[in-house]
């Protein structure tokens, strides 16, 4: 392996943790974090969904969907109901506030995105992003 590559693997934790603690840092003054936002997005954009479900669509381990839904309903943005079509489990739903908060996350993803990839050219932007996807999918 190469000097370079090897750097690179030093680099990608580093600036993941600098994008995650920017978007932490935005997320707070609408009271959610990097963490739970993106639970938020999909019961927003999927509808009500079993928690199984949603462990499959964000790909995080199911005991951590645990933990951030519980935390998620302590703060009023979801709730648990029964599921019509598997008494045996529930459903959860965003509440009003829930819902009320998808644009603000959308703002601030848009608003810490922005501001992460400023130092890019136009250019330079298309071709990390195009060689972020290639990696995700590989």
């Amino acid at each position: 392996m190469k000097e370079t590559e090897i750097d690179l693997l030093e680099w990608l934790p580093i600036i993941s943790r600098n994008y995650t603690m920017t978007l932490d840092q935005q997320l707070l003054k609408i009271g959610l974090n990097s963490s739970l936002y993106y639970y938020v997005i999909k019961l927003y954009e999927f509808g009500d969904l079993p928690q199984e479900k949603l462990v499959r669509l964000t790909g995080v381990n199911a005991s951590n969907v645990t933990r951030a839904v519980q935390k998620l309903i302590h703060s009023g943005l979801v709730t648990k109901k029964e599921n019509p079509d598997d008494r045996r489990g529930f459903l959860l739903s965003l509440t009003t506030d829930g819902r009320t908060l998808y644009p603000q996350i959308l703002d601030s993803l848009e608003k810490v995105t922005a501001d992460f990839l400023a130092p890019l050219s136009p250019q330079q932007k298309d071709i990390f992003v195009q060689s972020l996807s290639l990696l995700r999918s590989h």
